[in-house]
């Protein structure tokens, strides 16, 4: 009893029971009724087993299930365990077989033939491309149209490459045709065609180097045709300004014939330049600027060189003789008279025979008769001019040197003095009229031809130069070697003329005039007309007078005290844009005359000292200055034109 008790409180020795290996072998015989009775009399011996009562529920389970099974038929017979396993191996292969049947057709056939369809779309797509690179657009549109037919969704149809096919055809088709209306000289239609195509498509082949050949091509012929206008019309100015836009355009090679036009509008320019110089530099000047640029063309071209080198030897002489170096200015003139004794219509002549006047003048003055009659004579020989005077004070300082008569010296014969004895004291020369001074300045001056006396230290200086009686003296334009003129009543006479002539107008027709208006108070400057018709130039508060012409005769110079004191002004000759040029607290400005070419006034002021001096100034007021810069009494300038 004792062990029986131990058995039933020891529940891991169940598996060593009989009634468990009995169990076991008719569950391993499926024998399922018995082996719940073995099973059920061990779960006595050992109550506590959960193992027993496991087994329990898993036989019972089975029987559930063979009964459920006997109750739908028939319970098949045993079959052998080896002969089951082959046909259950067999059934297996047939299913895995059918699977695999059914796998290839269902799948892999399917993939097989649309991998095959892609392969073509995809070979279709690389065509196209293709051909788009080879710019076959209409292969390449073909390509892409059978594509879409296929697959309208491929990737490289993306961006509608057909589209672009047949835009690059339609870009191509307007190049053609703008090649052809080029070829054709159709260049206005070329233009709107290849400004579509640029529309269409900016960096277009070389669309743009065709607009700007075609634009080229326009701008030359416009210029071309205003070229032909100017030269026409004798504008050479003009036909110079186009030619030289054209050679700016037209590339090297091409430059040929607009260069050989442009040296020969230089040259012709510059002629008329010549042909029309008043003696002027500015004008002179401009032509040896159009005879340089001849000959940066064609470098040393003969008639452009001998041109250019005497305008240039006449401007360097005008420049010496107006500085006042009369010997330089002979030097300089001298070779241009032998070359062509008409330059310039004579003015080189003139400039010349001054030259050797002036220097006559100051060896006379020094004393030096002989050379002074040499000189006249010199003046005296130069053809084409009146050389009356000169001839005359030659002739005069002739009977003065020798004892007997001697002739005037012929034109062609340059004199030569006998060696006669040397008059003692200095004859007084002949008069010569102030037209000869042309270029320099006539004025009134108190000073006399006494040198002033040596000052002794300590002790004053009278003042003698104010209460002097005026006479009329010659200056250069920047104040240097003033004299006083000989004979003055022929000087004042001429002085007078000088007046009258500064209000006459260039050409001689019209006349400024002074007067004060009816029911006015106040004088007004007027201009008189050949026909007799008048014109007021001013009408100003204040009194308007001294009015001179410019050179030019577009502006008048004047004096008003509409500012209280008396001013220079400057205003057009129809009375418009007037403008001041003076301007001083109380003080005098008065009595202008303008330079020979226009672009300076001479004129006197009592300014600074509260001296009557004369004054210099650029027309438009700049530069004022003093040329008198003495202690005299300095007044009414007028420049010799």
């Amino acid at each position: 009893m004792i062990v029986d008790d131990l058995k039933r409180f020891n529940s891991d020795d169940w598996r060593t029971s009989p009634a468990y290996a009995q169990a076991m072998a008719h569950m391993q015989a499926a024998e399922w009724s018995q082996a719940l009775t073995a099973l059920r009399a061990l779960q006595a011996d050992y109550p506590q087993a959960q193992g027993v009562q496991s087994l329990i529920a898993e036989v019972e389970l089975r029987l559930a299930t063979d009964k459920h099974i006997k109750t739908r038929g028939r319970r098949l017979p045993a079959i052998n365990r080896r002969v089951l396993f082959v046909v259950v191996l067999i059934g297996l292969i047939v299913a895995l077989g059918w699977l695999a049947s059914s796998l290839y057709r269902s799948v892999i056939l399917p993939s097989l033939a649309q991998n095959q369809v892609k392969q073509g779309q995809d070979a279709l797509a690389a065509q196209a491309e293709k051909a788009m690179a080879a710019k076959d657009y209409a292969a390449a549109i073909e390509f892409y149209d059978q594509l879409t037919s296929q697959n309208p969704t491929h990737p490289a149809l993306a961006d509608d490459p057909a589209a672009k096919a047949r835009q690059e055809i339609a870009l191509d088709e307007l190049y053609r045709q703008a090649q052809a209306e080029i070829a054709a000289g159709q260049s206005a239609d070329a233009q709107l065609t290849l400004i579509k195509l640029q529309t269409m498509r900016a960096n277009y082949r070389d669309v743009s180097a065709l607009l700007r050949v075609i634009e080229r091509q326009q701008q030359l012929t416009a210029l071309a045709r205003r070229t032909a206008d100017a030269k026409a019309a004798g504008d050479w100015e003009e036909v110079i300004s186009r030619l030289e836009e054209m050679r700016a355009v037209l590339p090297r090679e091409e430059r040929a014939q607009v260069e050989a036009d442009l040296f020969e509008a230089y040259m012709a320019y510059g002629a008329e330049l010549v042909k029309r110089t008043q003696g002027g530099s500015g004008e002179l000047t401009r032509a040896v600027e159009m005879y340089n640029k001849a000959l940066t063309l064609r470098p040393g071209a003969a008639e452009a060189t001998t041109q250019r080198n005497r305008a240039r030897q006449y401007l360097t002489g005008v420049n010496s003789y107006t500085t006042g170096n009369w010997n330089a200015a002979i030097a300089q003139l001298e070779p241009l008279y032998t070359e062509q004794p008409d330059y310039l219509g004579g003015q080189a002549a003139q400039l010349l025979y001054n030259a050797y006047v002036h220097t006559g003048d100051v060896l006379l003055e020094a004393g030096e008769v002989n050379r002074a009659w040499e000189r006249y004579a010199h003046a005296g020989q130069i053809q084409g001019i009146d050389t009356s005077t000169a001839r005359a004070l030659a002739a005069d300082l002739s009977l003065k040197l020798t004892p007997t008569a001697t002739t005037t010296p012929t034109p062609t014969q340059k004199p030569t003095l006998a060696p006669t004895g040397v008059p003692t004291a200095t004859p007084t020369p002949g008069y010569a009229p102030l037209s000869r001074y042309r270029g320099k300045i006539v004025y009134w001056s108190t000073r006399n031809d006494r040198p002033t006396p040596t000052p002794i230290p300590g002790t004053p200086i009278p003042d003698q130069h104010r209460g002097g009686a005026a006479s009329l003296w010659i200056m250069d334009p920047d104040g240097k070697n003033a004299f006083r003129i000989w004979q003055q009543d022929k000087a004042q006479e001429e002085y007078q003329k000088l007046q009258e002539a500064e209000r006459r107008s260039p050409d001689g027709q019209s006349f400024l005039f002074v007067t004060t208006p009816r029911n006015e108070k106040h004088t007004q400057i007027y201009i008189a007309y050949p026909d007799g018709t008048e014109f007021k130039v001013t009408e100003w508060n204040g009194l308007q007078y001294d009015p001179v012409w410019s050179p030019k005769g577009d502006y008048i110079a004047l004096v008003s005290n509409e500012t209280g004191n008396d001013e220079i002004f400057l205003v057009l000759r129809n009375g418009e844009h007037p403008k001041r040029l003076t301007k001083n607290d109380w003080e005098w400005d008065k009595h202008p005359s303008w330079s020979p070419d226009g672009g300076r006034l001479v004129f006197w002021s009592n300014r600074v000292t509260g001296w009557s001096q004369i004054w210099l100034m650029n027309d438009d007021g700049s530069y004022q200055t003093n040329l008198s810069n003495n202690d005299f009494e300095e007044y009414d300038p007028i420049w010799i034109k």
